[in-house]
């Protein structure tokens, strides 16, 4: 501890400019007394010390002013080298002009200062350079350690890659995405391409000094909007320095605000369609049993008064669906569960469509037992009805309708059979979305794709299943569970 104290208090004399000037001064004074030792001791009579190198050649003296000159240039700089190198003049003057005994002597001072003047000038030069250097590189690793700070700290991707296409850098938020792929060739670290993707990356054209935006689809969905601009790196080699930002989120809402504007024309469309065919039927029934020159007999009234029924009917469906469509998707209509038994919907329902669909047989075959069910009432009497008016919407008049319900696994299957015109294999796994309607020729007209999304919404939302089965030419079959009141749940509800 003691050493480490006593190393700190000398850096910290040496740095002291006082320091410098004191010991210039030091061997200034000094050299100046060499300079002059043969004359002080003849003056004073030392024999003893009258040594021949103190009455040598004075150019050899004057060489020892070298030190406090170059020294002066080395710590003070240009300024102070000259002021060393004035003084030292000065102190070769009187010598050469009083007392040196060879030729010429003050051209040699003068020519020696000169010299030493130079040299203590150039010294100082150095170190100005050398220390303009070392400011300039200290403030470009700094530059290039904020500047690097930055790329870490980025929430996008930042990607180096030299020419080589080798990885120079990846940020944190990139090994994330990617995995550390630093010296590894980019196109075999993000792409697993087996050689370089100039059409994809466009490395070459970067280098050049163009500036690129560009956006990649992974295979596994991911999709990035790139931006590449030319970045020169501290050994001086062009690189491509490439932000990736994450869009897959953007592009999906993209996605989806297209296909919700699909859904809006494909809405209009249909339901301008789906309203006007219904009410044109009316009117013009409306119209002729208005004509009072014109005698109807019974049975074309009775013909006509049904006739406007009918297209009441799908009118009343259409508007429905429409209705009900939107509550769910607005959340406002939630199943208000209650106890109730399948078996009362399923009489309900047929005793309805009895009557509505008179032109169809109607069969139900339920299992014994059944259970009570834990479940919105008329929610599931609208997905019936939707199952059973879709099934007559494919079927021949005539022709047999079904509905099945049992016990399986623990849950309430309930099944809508009919013996229509069946589903392609294509549209079974598409017939629940909305607005669409099959390839399939329906028998009975109207129709706007959103009866079985509607049921798809009902049962999910009961945590239920819906599915369907069909074969072309031999009529389709559409399932849906419900899960059973569990005992505990009903002992608490009769509380």
């Amino acid at each position: 501890m003691e050493e480490i104290n006593f190393s700190q208090r000398v850096g910290a004399v040496l740095r002291r400019r006082e320091f410098h000037r004191t010991f210039i001064i030091f061997l200034f004074v000094y050299y100046s007394l060499v300079y002059y030792f043969g004359e002080l001791v003849d003056l004073a009579g030392w024999d003893a010390l009258r040594w021949e190198f103190f009455y040598g050649v004075h150019d050899v003296h004057r060489i020892f002013f070298l030190i406090p000159i170059i020294y002066a240039g080395y710590v003070f700089r240009i300024k102070w080298a000259l002021i060393t190198t004035a003084a030292a003049f000065i102190v070769f003057l009187p010598r050469a002009l009083l007392i040196s005994p060879f030729a010429d002597p003050a051209l040699r001072v003068v020519l020696f200062t000169i010299v030493a003047g130079i040299m203590g000038t150039l010294t100082g030069m150095v170190r100005n350079e050398s220390e303009r250097r070392s400011q300039l590189e200290a403030l470009i690793k700094s530059e290039r350690d904020k500047f690097l700070g930055i790329l870490e700290r980025m929430e996008d991707g930042v990607l180096i890659v030299g020419p080589d296409y080798r990885i120079r850098f990846m940020n944190p938020s990139l090994i994330r995405e990617f995995g550390d792929g630093t010296g590894s060739c980019c196109y075999e670290h993000l792409h697993n391409y087996d050689e370089p993707c100039d059409q994809v990356c466009k490395m070459q054209n970067v280098i050049g000094g163009a500036t690129g935006r560009r956006e990649y689809a992974f295979p596994d969905g991911r999709t990035y909007d790139v931006i590449a601009s030319p970045f020169t790196d501290s050994d001086g080699e062009v690189c491509q320095l490439a932000i990736f930002r994450n869009i897959t989120q953007r592009k999906k809402v993209e996605t989806e605000l297209i296909e919700l504007n699909q859904l809006k024309s494909d809405l209009l469309s249909n339901v301008s369609h789906e309203l006007r065919s219904p009410l044109t039927s009316i009117k013009g029934i409306v119209s002729s049993l208005l004509q009072k020159d014109i005698k109807l007999d019974d049975d074309t009234s009775e013909m006509l008064l049904t006739g406007i029924s009918e297209e009441t009917d799908r009118l009343a469906s259409l508007v429905t669906n429409l209705l009900n469509m939107s509550r769910l998707e607005a959340g406002v209509w939630k199943p208000e569960k209650e106890r109730c038994y399948i078996t009362d919907i399923i009489n309900e329902v047929l005793e309805r469509q009895k009557w509505v669909q008179k032109k169809y047989t109607f069969e139900a075959d339920l299992g014994p037992d059944l259970p009570e069910i834990y479940a919105d009432y008329n929610q599931i009497r609208q997905v019936l009805i939707n199952l059973v008016e879709n099934a007559a919407a494919y079927s021949e008049e005539g022709t047999r309708i079904t509905i099945e319900a049992n016990t399986v696994d623990g849950m309430i299957e309930v099944s809508v059979s009919d013996q229509g015109v069946g589903i392609p294999e294509e549209d079974l796994d598409r017939i629940f979305d909305k607005f669409y309607r099959g390839s399939q020729n329906r028998k009975q007209p109207g129709g706007t794709g959103l009866g079985l999304a509607v049921c798809q919404s009902i049962i999910l939302a009961h945590g239920g299943q819906i599915w369907a089965e069909s074969e072309i030419g031999h009529g389709s079959t559409f399932h849906f569970k419900l899960p059973v009141e569990a005992p505990d749940d009903k002992r608490g509800l009769k509380k």
